[in-house]
This record gives C-alpha cells, sequence and structure tokens, in this order.
C-alpha cells in the first residue's frame, strides 16, 4: 500500500523538485514548467497500465501454446488507458506550449503557467484515477 501512494505522489514530488532547482538557478520563474513537469510523469504512471495480463492458468494447460488466454475486461481497460495516453500526450505538448510562451497568439486570453499547471494536475487525477479504478495493477 505504501507504494502505492509514493507511486501516486511521484509527479507531485518531481514538481517540488523542479522548483526546486530552478529557483536556485536564479531562473526567471521557477513556476514554468511545474505544469509541463507533472503531466509529463502522471503520463509516465500511466505507461504500464497499457499492458495487459495473461492467465498463466492457460499456460499451464497447455504448454505448447503460444499465448495465454486475455480476459476481455483487461484489454478494453488496455486499450482505454492508451487512448487516454494520446490525449494526455497532446494536452501535455499545450502544458508545455503554454509554461514557454506568456504572451502567445494562439491563447491570448490564457494565463500561460496557471493554466500550464491547472493541465498538469488534470493528468495527475486522470493517472491516478484510472490506476485506483484499475485496481493498481502496475
Amino acid at each position: 500500500m505504501e507504494l502505492r501512494i509514493l507511486t501516486r505522489l511521484f509527479p507531485l514530488l518531481m514538481a517540488v523538485l523542479e522548483f526546486l532547482l530552478r529557483a536556485s538557478a536564479n531562473g526567471e520563474d521557477p513556476w514554468e514548467f511545474i505544469g509541463p513537469t507533472i503531466g509529463g510523469a502522471a503520463l509516465g504512471m500511466l505507461l504500464p497500465l497499457t499492458r495487459t495480463t495473461i492467465s498463466v492458468e492457460s499456460r499451464v494447460k497447455n504448454p505448447h501454446a503460444d499465448i495465454g488466454k486475455v480476459h476481455i475486461s483487461d484489454h478494453h481497460w488496455a486499450q482505454s488507458i492508451n487512448i487516454l495516453l494520446w490525449i494526455g500526450l497532446a494536452a501535455w505538448a499545450v502544458s508545455l506550449y503554454l509554461g514557454i510562451n506568456h504572451g502567445s497568439l494562439y491563447f491570448p486570453q490564457v494565463d500561460g503557467v496557471r493554466t500550464s499547471i491547472l493541465i498538469g494536475l488534470i493528468l495527475w487525477l486522470c493517472a491516478v484515477s484510472v490506476d485506483f479504478l484499475r485496481g493498481g495493477k502496475l
């Protein structure tokens, strides 16, 4: 259980480390890349969830079989998480763009850094929710 909590808090730890590193380097704004850092680490949490599990029973019953039995619900979960991963990757790219460009032509009414952090936190909440709903099968 403790490992699950540490895994789920890893993106936030990365954000704190990113902030401290940028603040100590006398950067202009240490908040610029907090959103993309959280979002990128959250997307990394989703990667192991894209795998399906193979039933060992079918492999024991028929040792000459090439592949074991994959549960259809596992397959649907993996496909859904793959789609979420691609959508999250696009959102992460927008977060990165907003963190870099403060006076954006494409998003003139948006505070880039705050929106970037919001996108990163949403990606993190999505990753934690999917991990929780799937049953913590990392």
